[in-house]
């Protein structure tokens, strides 16, 4: 026998064991009933020989059931962040330039940008000229206003972008969550669908994924006394010697805090607070609001947790700051779960970040800017923490949370936060428009015929070959079991799912691998025909329909490829088995049945049953 023989068959040995040693996870997992296998029972029933528990097939959504969540994301919202920032450019661009204004301001609901100025035209000519690739001035500003607003082609650029960041921010929380196989696309109307196949916990999906994650700095405006007149219109805080007395009376009150002032000295500001959220946002709205002026001040709401573990109280109390977004967490760029080793807060599970080169840069400047001032932390509308900046900050910084649950819940919603914030903030609110506890589609009846009904069609298979093609047959049987073992040991090694149209794409592939065996047989017959030796005819049947079986496969997985380029879902999971079986097809049909039948006749005198 030549030399590359012995190599063949070592390689054929070696992939056969690696494909059974591969499959013994799928193998206990599947043995386990399906409420165990997540558990710690098949964890420990893995062999510590085989590989890692965590690599087995996976059963998609119509197989096992999940999650399905349809998620719409507000995109004007995110226009009227992208505007407001925008305006706040165009008043750091005008004093560049020297040019005289007095504000800038969203305008006409947040659409448009406002400037005030006693020179529309400097203003006009200065802001077009480098802004104008985006902005326009639509005119019928009043006397003393220059009016900005986005071209329409960049809204819908925009629109559309905020819809794709969403989606691609969303796939990263789910890969980096551990859920296989996803399905998630975007559908009409700013729509996202997301199936998470096994997963059976709704709740904590919807927090994690519709968490916006809007990290903002923003500075509390302890020097304005607009606030001192609700102390008239709205009913006091019962308080004692310790604070307020709780519970606080239904639909809200005023208190008052001591807060520093930065040129020195303190004074006692007023703040409003009620029991419940939404009754201290009904009393902001219609206290608070109409005595502010809302281009320069907003009111925070944040929440404090008062007594000792078992006997804690809740209440929400505001905060008066500038409307202006300082800093957002689009410049963070890492975020983790520690332990506050410092100040009050010592031993509570917090946030820690890290900001990137240029978040870095203007946190050190806002920081300089407003030593001994509070800087608001606001994360999704909530004012997490609120200190005072004592020495100016840069590359570091931590979001401390509230103390009104137990040590690991409040680590898990460290966690939690932190992997929004990695995985990247949402462009834009989104909102819960659909959500559903999929079972499985098939049912366990139905699951259970369908494998039978696989089983039955290889099995007329595997007979119809060993029946017409015999000895011949036989060897392409061999190889058919060794492709079949092969897809599936690759798929459990990469974390596939199998899904329904996986199952047909694998039955497309045994088939793809009969047909190849067909092609060789009937070749070989016809050698044997022309009055060859068997020797010369197993060696010339292969040797001709070689770029036969080639072109066959590779047009095929052309196809495929490009199914699993441009789908999604149950498309992507049937273009990933069929890649896959092909591969494994040309590895069996070629290499193994060639090794099997070149030992059957390597002598002259060797007969073949074809």
């Amino acid at each position: 026998m030549e030399r590359s023989w012995h190599w063949r068959v070592g390689l054929i040995v070696a992939v056969a064991l690696f494909s059974l040693w591969e499959l013994v996870p799928s193998w206990f997992y599947f043995r386990l009933p399906p409420d165990e296998r997540s558990g710690e029972r098949y964890e420990r029933s893995v062999p510590r020989w085989a590989p890692d528990s965590s690599r087995h097939l996976n059963l998609g959504l119509d197989l096992q059931g999940g999650i399905l969540l349809s998620m719409g994301v507000d995109v004007d919202r995110a226009v009227k962040a992208k505007v407001a920032r925008r305006a706040d450019e165009v008043g750091e661009h005008l004093k560049e330039k020297g040019v005289a204004f007095t504000g800038v301001a969203p305008a006409a609901g947040g659409l448009r940008i406002a400037v005030t100025t006693t020179a529309p035209a400097e203003v006009e000519k200065a802001t077009l000229d480098f802004y104008g690739a985006e902005l326009y001035s639509p005119g019928g500003a009043p006397a003393g206003q220059v009016l900005f607003a986005f071209k329409d082609q960049v809204l819908r650029d925009f629109k559309a972008k905020a819809v794709e960041q969403a989606e691609k921010t969303i796939r990263n929380r789910v890969d980096k969550w551990g859920v296989s196989e996803p399905d998630i696309k975007r559908k009409a109307d700013n729509q996202i669908q997301i199936q998470l196949p096994g997963f059976k916990d709704p709740e904590k999906a919807k927090d994690l994924l519709g968490r916006t994650a809007q990290l903002e700095f923003k500075i509390c405006d302890d020097e304005n006394a607009s606030l001192d007149a609700l102390r008239t219109q709205v009913p006091a805080c019962p308080s004692g010697r310790d604070g307020l007395t709780l519970p606080l009376p239904e639909g809200g009150c005023w208190t008052v805090e001591n807060v520093e002032l930065p040129g020195g000295g303190a004074r006692q500001a007023t703040l409003l607070a009620a029991g419940k959220r939404p009754e201290l946002e009904a009393l902001v709205a219609a206290k608070a609001a109409p005595l502010l002026d809302p281009a320069r001040n907003a009111v925070g709401v944040g929440e404090v947790t008062v007594g000792e573990e078992g006997f804690r109280q809740t209440y929400y109390r505001s905060y008066l700051l500038r409307a202006k977004t300082e800093l957002t967490g689009d410049y963070i760029a890492d975020a983790r779960a520690s332990v506050d080793n410092s100040g009050p807060g010592s031993g509570r599970p917090v946030v820690v970040f890290t900001m990137s080169p240029d978040g870095a840069r203007l946190m050190e400047k806002l920081t300089t800017e407003n030593l001994h001032r509070r800087m608001a932390t606001v994360l999704d509308d909530k004012v997490e923490t609120a200190p005072y900046i004592q020495g100016r900050i840069s590359g570091n910084g931590q979001i401390s949370l509230g103390s009104n649950r137990s040590y690991d819940e409040m680590f898990q919603e460290a966690n939690a936060i932190a992997l929004v914030l990695k995985a990247g903030a949402l462009p834009a609110p989104v909102t819960i428009t659909e959500e559903r506890t999929v079972g499985a589609t098939l049912g366990p009846e139905l699951v259970r015929k369908g494998t039978l009904a696989a089983l039955v069609g290889l099995g007329a298979v595997l007979g119809f070959m060993l029946l017409y093609y015999r000895g011949s047959g036989l060897v392409a049987d061999v190889a058919l079991v060794l492709n079949g073992l092969l897809v599936l040991a690759i798929m459990s090694m990469i974390g596939s799912t199998l899904t329904l149209p996986g199952i047909a794409g694998f039955v497309l592939t045994l088939g793809m691998a009969v047909d190849a065996n067909v092609l060789i047989n009937e070749r070989i017959r016809e050698e044997m025909r022309g009055g060859r030796t068997v020797k010369q005819s197993v060696q010339q049947g292969y040797d001709k329909v070689f770029w036969t079986i080639v072109d066959a496969h590779v047009t095929t997985l052309v196809a495929a490829v490009v199914l699993m380029q441009y789908g999604s879902g149950p498309v992507r999971g049937f273009a990933v088995t069929l890649s896959i079986g092909l591969v494994a097809s040309l590895f069996t049909s070629i290499v193994v049945t060639r090794a099997i039948m070149e030992y059957l006749t390597r002598h002259d005198s060797a007969r073949l049953s074809v």
